[in-house]
C-alpha cells in the first residue's frame, strides 16, 4: 500500500495535532519556498506567524509587508492544495493558486501585475546575468495547455518527469510574480496525488536549484538531483514522526483517528 501523505496531513489538521508533520510542513514549506524568492521573514518568524499570527522583528530588521502577507497566504495555499489534491490541473486551477498566494499584496494595486491571472507583460528568469526569456503573455494559455496535456500523457511519474514538468512550467513563467512558489506547490500536490513522497526544496539548496533550472537542457540531472534531495529531506521528517514503517502510513489509524509514533509529545 502506498503512503498517503495528504490524508495524514489533513487528519493532523482536523485533530489539531501539535508539532506533527502538518505543522512542520506548513512552517518549513512556507519559509523555504518564500525565502528562495528573497523573503525577509526568518524561519523562527514564520513559525510565530503560523502559531500566533504575529512575530517579533529582529534588531534593525527591515520587514517588507508583502513578505509577511505571502508567508500567511502560503499556509492557506497549502491547505487548499491538500483539500483539492485529487483535482486535475487546469488553467482555472492554476489561476486560483496564484490568487491565494498573492491576494492582499501590493501587486493588487500595481497595473503591471496580475493577481489570479496570467501576466500582461513579458518577464524573464534571473537577473541581468544568465537571464532567460520566457513565453510571451499572449502564448501562455496555449503553452500551459500543451504542458498539462503532456503531463497527463506521461505514464512514468518519476523524478525525471517531475523535473521536466517543473522546468517547462518555469520557462513558461505564466504569472507576473510567484511562478517559483506555484511551481513548487504543484510538485507537492502531484507527488501527494500519486501517493509519492513529497518534495520540499530547502533555501540552503537554492544555488543547486537555480543551477538545475539554468542548466536543464544541457544537464537535466542537476535538477533531478535537487528534487531528489528535497524528497529525502521530507522523507527524513516523515520517518522521525511516523517511524520506520512509514510506508504503511495510510493504515496507521485507530478508532480515534490518526496514530502517531510521538503522539504523546508535549503541546506547544
Amino acid at each position: 500500500m502506498k503512503l498517503d501523505i495528504a490524508k495524514a496531513l489533513k487528519k493532523e489538521r482536523e485533530q489539531r495535532v501539535s508539532a506533527g508533520l502538518y505543522d512542520w510542513t506548513q512552517i518549513h514549506f512556507s519559509y523555504n519556498s518564500n525565502h528562495i524568492e528573497g523573503s525577509s521573514i526568518t524561519l523562527n518568524q514564520t513559525g510565530q506567524l503560523y502559531e500566533t499570527q504575529n512575530f517579533i522583528a529582529d534588531t534593525d530588521q527591515l520587514i517588507r509587508a508583502d513578505d509577511a502577507i505571502e508567508t500567511k497566504n502560503h499556509f492557506k495555499l497549502l491547505d487548499y492544495v491538500l483539500d483539492t489534491v485529487d483535482e486535475p490541473l487546469t488553467i482555472d486551477y492554476l489561476k486560483h493558486l496564484h490568487f491565494l498566494l498573492k491576494r492582499h499584496t501590493s501587486d493588487e494595486d500595481n497595473p503591471s501585475k496580475k493577481v489570479g491571472d496570467f501576466k500582461n507583460m513579458p518577464n524573464i528568469i534571473g537577473g541581468t546575468i544568465n537571464s532567460v526569456d520566457t513565453v510571451p503573455p499572449e502564448a501562455v494559455p496555449n503553452k500551459l495547455n500543451e504542458l498539462l496535456k503532456w503531463w497527463d500523457n506521461q505514464a512514468n511519474k518519476d523524478l525525471a518527469t517531475y523535473a521536466t514538468f517543473h522546468y517547462r512550467f518555469e520557462r513558461i513563467h505564466p504569472f507576473s510574480d510567484g511562478n517559483g512558489r506555484i511551481g513548487r506547490m504543484l510538485l507537492f500536490k502531484k507527488r501527494c496525488h500519486f501517493k509519492q513522497m513529497p518534495i520540499i526544496i530547502l533555501d540552503q539548496d537554492r544555488p543547486y536549484y537555480i543551477r538545475g533550472l539554468q542548466e536543464f537542457e544541457r544537464q537535466p540531472g542537476y535538477l533531478v538531483d535537487t528534487l531528489g534531495n528535497g524528497m529525502d529531506t521530507y522523507e527524513t521528517v516523515v520517518k522521525h514522526i511516523y517511524g520506520q514503517n512509514f510506508e504503511r502510513l495510510s493504515c496507521k489509524e485507530d478508532k480515534h483517528g490518526l496514530t502517531m509514533q510521538n503522539k504523546n509529545q508535549p503541546k506547544r
